[in-house]
């Protein structure tokens, strides 16, 4: 009985070591993947901008070709 009672001891020590590991991989990779999400969202954040951006210089400069003044455009 005492065997039986140290070999299940030993297995729940090795299960408790093995679990602290799995818990300190699952934080690290949590956080690999919260980096990930707000690379992705600056990604995306900075694209919209530059989208915008094109979309407002291409309509000041077809605004600019039907300007029959010639004058500059300046929005701030």
């Amino acid at each position: 009985m005492e065997e039986h009672s140290k070999k299940l001891q030993e297995t729940v020590k090795e299960l408790e070591e093995k679990n602290y590991y799995l818990r300190k991989e699952s934080r690290v990779l949590r956080g690999l993947v919260g980096e990930y999400q707000d690379q992705i969202r600056i990604l995306k954040d900075f694209t919209l901008m530059m989208f915008i951006l094109r979309q407002l210089v291409v309509k000041l400069y077809l605004l600019s070709l039907f300007n029959g003044n010639n004058a500059c455009v300046t929005i701030f």
